[in-house]
């Protein structure tokens, strides 16, 4: 018997390094057994993944989101704006595809693999004032980088290229003041050149916080970053290769952990979320425990 009633597949012809035209019928031919009643829809332009979610995922078993990061986090926008909501499967086509990395399906043909065996997952979600993240929200050196990768850079290098504009702007990064408070009433002002409210664990492939961060931990891990540099990418690189040495012994570095909290910048910034802008600060952060159920790999589930 089929696995799933009906489905929706949203891809994004525009995500990432790989041809859409290529797989989808490899999807198709995998898939189809397991869903009654299957439809596919291409995405046409930037809120497209969002609205269709709004309107059409409340009638589905399975939201099937084939693209990157970009795509998923509209799509999260989408659910978390339904009241009734279908289990979520990405099959990464994107550039870094961070959250599908977070679920333990690194690959298109483990996304694949992992839809058919069933695991599942609720995994917590984050609040930037009115917008939604999986991943991450972030100002200072992260948008900064985000906002100077080319397109011609990013389909040349792929994931390659977010190295590239993060080095580009650890030339002159900028410092900003800011003023935090923690729902416990812990409190930190000063200045960094970075801050990133981090659920998952993955920024640009690289799993800088893998042992200490859960997608369903029910917190949301602040890392204020007060300076920039060599001493920063030295630190962030050793530890996502070697050890967690820059967490237990950080330099320059302020971590907190909380399940919502107020942020002040001074001047205003722009907010990356998931490699999205479209606040700005003061922001209000706030998590959501537990909220969407994504299909992940079988060690996501032994955790």
């Amino acid at each position: 018997m089929p696995r799933y009633q009906k489905a929706i597949l949203l891809y994004n012809q525009q995500a990432g390094q790989e041809d859409a035209q290529e797989l989808l019928p490899k999807t198709i031919a995998k898939l189809a057994p397991e869903i009654v009643e299957f439809t596919i829809i291409q995405t046409l332009k930037q809120g497209d993944a969002e609205r269709i979610c709004l309107e059409r995922a409340a009638d589905m078993d399975l939201l099937l989101i084939m693209g990157g990061d970009g795509t998923v986090h509209e799509c999260v926008n989408g659910m978390m704006k339904q009241k009734s909501r279908p289990t979520i499967a990405i099959l990464p086509a994107g550039t870094c595809n961070d959250l599908s990395r977070g679920l333990q399906n690194e690959t298109f043909d483990e996304a694949l693999d992992a839809i058919l065996e069933g695991h599942t997952l609720a995994i917590d979600i984050g609040q930037q004032n009115e917008q939604y993240f999986s991943n991450f929200s972030g100002v200072g050196l992260i948008t900064e980088a985000s906002k100077e990768i080319e397109e011609e850079t990013k389909d040349k290098f792929g994931k390659l290229g977010y190295l590239i504009s993060a080095v580009r702007s650890l030339k002159e990064p900028q410092s900003f003041s800011y003023q935090l408070e923690t729902e416990e009433g812990e409190t930190s002002t000063g200045e960094a050149v970075m801050i990133l409210a981090m659920n998952g664990k993955y920024i640009g492939t690289v799993g800088l916080f893998e042992e200490n961060i859960s997608l369903s931990d029910g917190f949301l891990h602040l890392f204020i970053i007060k300076e920039a540099g060599m001493t920063l990418i030295k630190n962030m690189y050793n530890q996502a290769r070697m050890d967690n040495g820059w967490l237990n012994e950080p330099e320059g570095l302020e971590i907190f952990r909380s399940a919502s909290f107020k942020l002040e910048t001074f001047p205003m910034l722009d907010i990356d979320s998931d490699g999205e802008q479209n606040e700005e600060t003061p922001v209000m952060y706030k998590l959501h425990k537990g909220e969407l159920t994504f299909i992940c790999g079988t060690k996501e589930t032994d955790r």
